[in-house]
């Protein structure tokens, strides 16, 4: 029999902590994998976050070949501006130059199923789905385009849109024993170009109250009844949106309405888009329909692990979108018969950048108190994920398939903030320039020599007939990268004189770090921890442009929101028990049982090996190495 492919894609999951919960029994469905499996470490690909290392993870790939660097690629002849404002474009198929795992099996008959998954939208498979679910991905429309709402009608209503009126003559399907009410049942959102009102009706089905309500679609113009008991049917709903017209899908149910119809309190579902979402585009239609809760609605940040609310509260929310992932995967399977399945969940990536320096004595945001109620989110995280893996592996998982538990980085807590820029101005290597209209410093680039990015954490030269705005001529190029590597490496905290920037290389020097293709900055650099450059606040990562508030922060100041990180570190970073490295279970046919490897491996390493596993090519552009002792 063939075999079949899990990929669990956990982000930054850190091994000290699965290895704590592991030992402490709070996490027993990933234990049972840890012992029917082989276990152990990897390193994951320079810069080490999210976009670079999915990829890597589908494509065996560093990120000089794939050349999805961070969050924000900069393409060789576009301006530094243009990479910086296309936040994310990383994720997108036509911007990776290496193969997925999940086209060569589509190629060699196993029906691939990619969901919620940071990296190779859109895919078009002979066979198979991809689904952007819950991970917000540039390109795709929106799933939810409004959230759960209640609305209340009455007779006596100041407001027009909120009044319950007797209707002006029978409607066919009606059938009401007594002359049926009217109200208008409306949608007037931001994303709507125009409102959207259907005409909807209370009536009395047994000659006895006002019992029931039926509401009129705009699609085919088709009644739908609300019963006092429980929740409608799928409503559809067609809407003019600013991106276009969208066919959308809720439902409805009664909280109260009064025996004479005179009063109303409706609850509405989220307001779900079907389409530009999944591929097939049918997909999307048939998962809002059997999959999707009434409650959950996709949380869609300009930041995409950005936690809004108190973090307790965010994880009632990681519930909801943990299930629905579950959920999503087992209908998928017993429907298409998925033969490998890629996904990533983020919860554990959003926690850690809230919580991870509460749980260090050295940092100057501890206490006993922030100690334990971070630790015990950061549990309740793990246990979310762990509900997940015993999901899956009691209703998708059969003797045929092998599963991979997988990260992508882990991470460190941060507590410091580097402004990079000043460093940069001060030695005289980037220039601003007041821009009124828009109240901000701009670069002047005629003024500029060398620009940083910080995810990727990369220096480009601003070079004469490469860059759209270069003044520095080919003979001055390798001077003023030296002169960038000697800035950085000077770079002191003012307050305690330690050493901020623990490594800083030449592109071609960074090559043993799969740091030298075309889309890889003409100088690498890395900090060291408990230094930062992102506080939650999308203008740090941007800098392009910067605000009066932001150009006059000193060197170093102090984290306010963000207080774990790992983009910015390397693969071998670590920071008391916390560090960049990875934990990789496999559990399955081929496998070795209970074996545990003392040799970390590279993320680069595993879409050769399940290649191997699941007898089909490995991916072409693979640089990794098949890991043979993992093998009975």
């Amino acid at each position: 029999m063939k075999r079949k492919f899990l990929l669990i894609g956990i982000d930054q999951s850190i091994p000290y902590l699965l290895d704590k919960y592991l030992s402490e029994n709070k996490i027993p469905n990933i234990g049972k994998l840890v012992q029917e499996g082989v276990s152990g470490k990897a390193y994951c690909c320079p810069p080490c976050d999210t976009p670079t290392n999915w990829t890597t993870i589908a494509t065996g790939a560093t990120a000089a070949t794939h050349g999805q660097t961070s969050f924000y690629v900069h393409i060789p002849g576009e301006s530094f501006e243009e990479g910086l404002e296309k936040r994310s474009r990383s994720q997108l198929s036509k911007f990776c130059n290496a193969e997925y795992i999940w086209d060569v099996a589509d190629k060699a008959g196993m029906k691939p199923l990619v969901i919620n998954y940071p990296s190779g939208w859109p895919a078009h498979f002979n066979e198979g789905a991809m689904a952007v679910l819950a991970w917000p991905i540039p390109g795709a429309l929106p799933r939810t385009l409004h959230p759960k709402s209640i609305k209340t009608y009455s007779f006596d209503a100041e407001k027009k849109e909120k009044r319950i009126i007797e209707s002006s003559g029978e409607i066919g399907e009606l059938k009401s024993e007594r002359i049926p009410l009217k109200f208008n049942l409306q949608f007037n959102f931001a994303s709507l170009k125009n409102p959207v009102s259907l005409n909807s009706y209370i009536v009395d089905s047994e000659n006895k109250e006002y019992d029931s309500l039926k509401i009129q679609s705009n699609v085919k113009e088709s009644l739908y009844i609300i019963e006092n008991d429980g929740w409608s049917d799928w409503i559809p709903v067609e809407m003019e949106t600013d991106d276009g017209k969208l066919q959308c899908l809720f439902k409805a149910r009664i909280i109260e309405l009064k025996r004479n119809g005179h009063n109303l309190k409706l609850e509405l579902t989220p307001i779900y888009n079907t389409k530009g979402w999944t591929t097939p585009e049918s997909l999307g239609e048939q998962l809002v329909k059997n999959v999707l809760s009434y409650d959950f609605s996709v949380q869609e940040e300009e930041i995409e692990y950005k936690i809004s609310d108190d973090v307790a509260s965010y994880l009632e929310y990681a519930q909801r979108e943990t299930n629905t992932i579950g959920k999503s995967i087992r209908y998928i399977k017993e429907t298409m018969n998925w033969g490998i399945c890629y996904f990533h969940i983020h919860l554990l990536d959003s926690v850690n950048h809230k919580e991870l320096a509460y749980t260090m004595n050295d940092s100057p945001i501890y206490s006993e108190e922030n100690k334990q109620s971070a630790n015990e989110n950061i549990e309740n995280a793990y246990k979310i994920i762990d509900g997940l893996v015993g999901y899956l592996m009691d209703y998708v998982v059969d003797e045929e398939t092998i599963v991979a538990f997988v990260s992508d980085h882990g991470a460190m807590p941060a507590w410091k903030i580097v402004n990079l820029p000043l460093a940069f101005m001060e030695a005289g290597l980037l220039s601003y320039k007041w821009n009124r209209s828009s109240s901000q410093f701009i670069v002047d680039w005629k003024n500029t020599y060398a620009f940083p990015y910080h995810e990727p954490p990369f220096i480009w030269i601003n070079l004469e007939g490469r860059d759209p705005y270069g003044i520095v001529k080919r003979s001055q190029y390798e001077s003023v990268r030296d002169s960038v590597i000697e800035l950085l490496n000077s770079l002191r905290d003012p307050n305690t004189r330690d050493k901020i920037v623990k490594l800083a290389m030449k592109r071609e020097e960074a090559a043993v770090l799969g740091l030298n293709g075309e889309r890889i900055g003409d100088v690498v650099y890395f900090l060291n921890p408990p230094y930062q450059i992102y506080d939650e606040v999308l203008e740090q990562l941007n800098p392009s442009k910067i605000s009066p508030k932001y150009m006059a922060k000193p060197l170093v100041y102090p984290a306010e929101h963000c207080f774990g990180a790992h983009a910015y570190y390397l693969p071998t970073q670590t920071f008391g028990n916390y560090s960049n490295s990875v934990p990789i279970i496999l559990k399955g046919p081929g496998l070795k049982n209970g074996f545990e490897f003392k040799n970390p491996v590279n993320l680069i390493d595993l879409a050769p090996t399940f290649s191997h596993l699941l007898d089909i090519p490995r991916p072409k552009n693979a640089q990794g190495r098949v890991l043979y002792d993992f093998f009975e």
